[in-house]
């Protein structure tokens, strides 16, 4: 997974005057939540919205600086502007380690279901699934090779490439992709089916002129 980071100030003033007068220096008003307790901080806007742009996800680890000290957090809220769409406030969860913690994970694909080649319909069906890890064993996306999936086949969250450590916490075992069988396929197999079972019966018998 890759390394993410961002530095962070403390600061002591908070209310919507404050928080106004931070966004004009271009400044993000944050909450560093964990144990128990919230600090308040301020996350410079430009280096909080690179980090958003390069991908981070809600399972995505980031070394958070503030002062002397470094924390692993995730990214728990953030709230925008609905007209600019400008941050206006950020929350970040810290991570205690070896403490199990409960997130979400994204499920991406590679390469293309051979199933698909034959005139399959592949369908993605679960782009994310909530886990419960500690931060020494999570990773963001779990990428899933498709290539061997023929027209009838699937994969079921089960067979998904996660750690043991982990917990899936998931209602039984759903299916996150499959390649099924097309419309004119099932036309084709039903034609099939049809002329083998003609094939099968025996010539009618002439009458007798």
């Amino acid at each position: 997974m890759e390394k993410y980071s961002i530095k962070a100030q403390s600061r002591t003033l908070t209310g919507k005057g404050p928080a106004r007068r931070l966004r004009t220096e271009g400044l993000v008003p944050a909450n560093i939540i964990g144990n128990g307790e919230a600090t308040s901080a301020t996350v410079v806007e430009k280096e909080i919205q690179k980090l958003i742009d390069s991908g981070i996800r809600k399972a995505t680890l980031i070394e958070l600086e503030l002062g002397d000290k470094k924390e692993k957090v995730f990214v728990k809220e953030i709230q925008r502007f609905p007209h600019t769409g400008q941050i206006r406030h950020i929350d970040f969860f810290k991570v205690a380690p070896g403490k199990k913690i409960l997130t979400t994970v994204a499920i991406k694909t590679s390469g293309t279901a051979k199933g698909s080649k034959a005139g399959g319909q592949f369908e993605h069906l679960i782009h994310e699934i909530k886990v419960k890890a500690t931060a020494e064993d999570l990773t963001d996306v779990l990428t899933i090779d498709v290539s061997n999936l023929d027209v009838g086949d699937s994969i079921k969250v089960s067979q998904l490439p996660y750690p043991k450590t982990w917990e899936i916490l998931v209602n039984g075992d759903p299916i996150v992709t499959s390649c099924n069988k097309t419309k004119a396929i099932l036309a084709a197999e039903r034609a099939e089916k049809a002329e083998a079972e003609a094939g099968k019966k025996p010539a009618a018998k002439k009458g007798k002129k």
